[in-house]
């Protein structure tokens, strides 16, 4: 080989290596993004969740550590909700089947966390998070640790009270009057991935089609 085509081979070789270097690191993930037909890619690493504490419905501590190590899809829910937590639970059990159905090797953990622990306690959490699928997870504890967590993910609520006839709302963080026992809770219903270091990586809004987020989220796992 003459000295010019091993140059040529040389630099051949160090453009294929940065080449390669740099589609895999892609902290924008703009080739996924193209590919993705129900998500939102919400990943900042500058943006990390807070460190928080609650409980799951088996009254164990469930904090950052338990995000960690494995995907997870997660929700934020209450149990007295008429409509959209129903169905979002049963769209992520159906999302689940349909993982679980195809090559996909890590299977993410199911969460739900509620807005409402004043009502949801770890027992009625359990009882209803179950119904929808014996594996998922019910999530509860101070509102103040809620409302730390829900807000990266930016997730709006309020909760709605009468008074004197009048509907009056209570924003997210304001603590309820004393007394009130009977509210709704006005509130988004996103779908949240989460990468197994603990951190938000993709959202899915509504309306879920459970097969088209199944098919997104095996390509952002093998793809992560």
């Amino acid at each position: 080989m003459s000295k010019l085509t091993l140059s040529i081979v040389v630099i051949f070789i160090a453009i294929l290596g940065v080449s390669v270097y740099s589609v895999n690191t892609d902290s924008n993930y703009g080739d996924l993004k193209k590919q993705l037909k129900a998500s939102h890619i919400l990943h900042k690493p500058d943006k990390k969740l807070h460190d928080f504490s609650l409980v799951d419905h088996n009254n164990e501590i469930f904090n950052n550590t338990r995000l960690q190590d494995q995907w997870t899809l997660l929700t934020f829910i209450y149990t007295h909700c008429p409509d959209v937590c129903p169905t979002a639970l049963m769209d992520m059990a159906s999302i689940k089947t349909k993982l679980k159905s195809s090559d996909l090797e890590s299977i993410p953990e199911f969460i739900a966390i509620t807005f409402d622990p004043k009502r949801d306690t770890p027992k009625v959490l359990k009882t209803y998070v179950e119904y929808f699928d014996k594996d998922f997870v019910g999530v509860s504890g101070e509102q103040s640790q809620i409302d730390k967590l829900i807000k990266p993910f930016g997730t709006y609520y309020e909760r709605s009270i009468k008074v004197d006839g009048n509907t009056v709302t209570i924003p997210n963080g304001v603590e309820l009057p004393k007394g009130i026992e009977n509210y709704s809770i006005n509130h988004t219903a996103w779908l949240y991935l989460l990468s197994p270091d603990g951190q938000i990586f993709a959202g899915f809004p509504t309306p879920h089609r459970p097969s088209v987020i199944a098919e997104d989220i095996k390509l952002i796992v093998k793809n992560y």
